[in-house]
């Protein structure tokens, strides 16, 4: 009788334990997700703002090497050109254009703003004889708060375009283009900013610190 007595009462200790978290435990566990969340978060939202900036940054670079690569492959001008003349709503990789059978556009010229404009672009429309497509990259605009500053250097640089020609190298020659890939205003830091630069003979280069850049910070 004892004993079935002492047995009771221990699985009523045992259901007593399984029933689950004290009102203590649950307010412990409560204050310490708290905590963590009060850590984690603030770190999260920094490291997107940076994944952003560079996702960004090797975008631009992408498009650029595309510009370098198509020039000398193809053996004409190519350009990263601005969409609407603003890097902050994208850019096009354009390929110099064939006007008339044998002549070459010096410059290539942006068919259109717009992703739909960049795609239609094909060669040699006078007689049809070719319908190569003359935008293989098109960038659509950054997120919002998110900003680029450009320069280019040199005579007859201009800051909306980036020209390659031939020879990989930039024209007109003896230009340099720089870009300042910048985060947020709210969480502007210079430091993690991000620096693409081509230099005269076209190479492009990216590295963190925007502090040097001929763009600004």
């Amino acid at each position: 009788m004892q004993m079935s007595i002492l047995k009771t009462r221990a699985e009523r200790g045992r259901r007593h334990i399984a029933a689950g978290f004290t009102l203590i435990e649950l307010v412990i566990t409560i204050a310490i997700v708290a905590i963590l969340l009060a850590v984690a978060l603030p770190n999260f939202h920094d490291f997107v703002i940076h994944s952003t900036v560079n996702s960004t940054a090797n975008d631009l670079v992408g498009a650029l090497n595309t510009a370098r690569a198509e020039a000398v492959k193809r053996g004409r001008p190519v350009a990263v050109i601005a969409n609407g003349g603003n890097w902050n709503t994208g850019w096009q990789v354009v390929v110099a254009k064939e006007t008339a059978p044998g002549v070459i556009e010096a410059v290539p010229t942006s068919p259109g703003p717009a992703e739909a404009d960049c795609k239609g672009y094909i060669d040699n429309a006078v007689d049809g004889a070719n319908t190569t497509p003359l935008c293989p990259r098109y960038q659509v605009a950054l997120p919002a708060t998110y900003t680029i500053n450009a320069v280019g250097t040199g005579a007859g640089a201009v800051a909306t375009r980036v020209v390659f020609g031939l020879t990989g190298a930039l024209s007109p020659a003896n230009t340099s283009f720089d870009f300042s890939v910048l985060l947020p205003v709210v969480n502007a830091n210079p430091l993690w900013s991000r620096w693409v630069s081509v230099s005269p003979r076209g190479t492009v280069t990216n590295r963190r610190n925007v502090t040097l850049s001929p763009a600004g910070t």
